[in-house]
């Protein structure tokens, strides 16, 4: 059981970096944005995950891990905000190499309308509850901000982001115990609503979703800023 969680990274990093170096889908030559994006999410995420830890919202079985740590998260949980926004993304960049959605229609912003207020609703329902509350708030900001900027790529990310939830709840699974006697990653259910899908708790995917919200936007913003800086040179 030992080293679990790390290889479980190890292998959902193996997959995107197989095909990263594939000349048509070059995933390799965006290090630089994905990097950049990555040190953007991470600097909410890290202390968020910090203070949850260190308050008992959630915690990691040491059973599993290989034992260096820092801030009170294991290696292996600082790997995870690199490894698992890197392997996700790479399914919107290889949908948009063969499948490209250039524009966003109204209908997607009425979508997010309508999530960010389910998240609005569900962060007053269960406002005693430091996970339900944090991940709802969350994610009703992030909805809040691609309503209000309303990015091209909007359609596109949600489209990537419905299949990488497939892996995403794969990998969580079993990272919340599911087929192993004991979980990887346990939850305080006095801290969330207690519903799971499996052994996943429902605020994983409400966290998730966020997080990559913000993951995707670093990305396009370093894009950005990189095509500005070449048409200006």
């Amino acid at each position: 059981m030992k080293g679990l969680y790390l290889l479980l990274m190890g292998l959902t990093f193996l997959g995107p970096f197989t095909r990263a170096f594939e000349p048509r889908i070059r995933y390799i030559g965006q290090t630089k944005h994905l990097a950049l994006a990555t040190v953007f999410m991470m600097a909410l995420f890290i202390p968020w995950d910090v203070v949850k830890t260190a308050t008992g919202v959630w915690g990691f079985n040491p059973r599993y891990l290989v034992g260096p740590s820092l801030w009170g998260l294991p290696l292996e949980e600082w790997l995870f905000f690199v490894v698992v926004p890197w392997a996700t993304f790479f399914i919107y960049e290889v949908l948009q190499l063969f499948f490209p959605w250039t524009q966003s229609s109204k209908s997607t912003f009425w979508f997010l309308g309508l999530l960010g207020a389910v998240c609005g609703a569900l962060a007053w329902a269960f406002h005693d509850r430091w996970y339900t509350l944090t991940a709802s708030l969350g994610l009703a900001l992030g909805c809040l901000w691609l309503i209000w900027q309303r990015p091209w790529w909007t359609a596109a990310f949600l489209r990537s982001w419905a299949v990488g939830l497939i892996p995403f709840f794969a990998v969580n699974g079993i990272l919340t115990g599911a087929f192993l006697p004991e979980p990887i990653v346990w939850y305080n259910d006095a801290e969330n609503m207690g519903i799971r899908m499996g052994t996943i708790p429902v605020e994983d995917a409400l966290y998730g979703t966020f997080m990559m919200i913000m993951y995707a936007a670093g990305v396009h913003w370093s894009r950005a800023r990189a095509e500005k800086s070449n048409g200006m040179g």
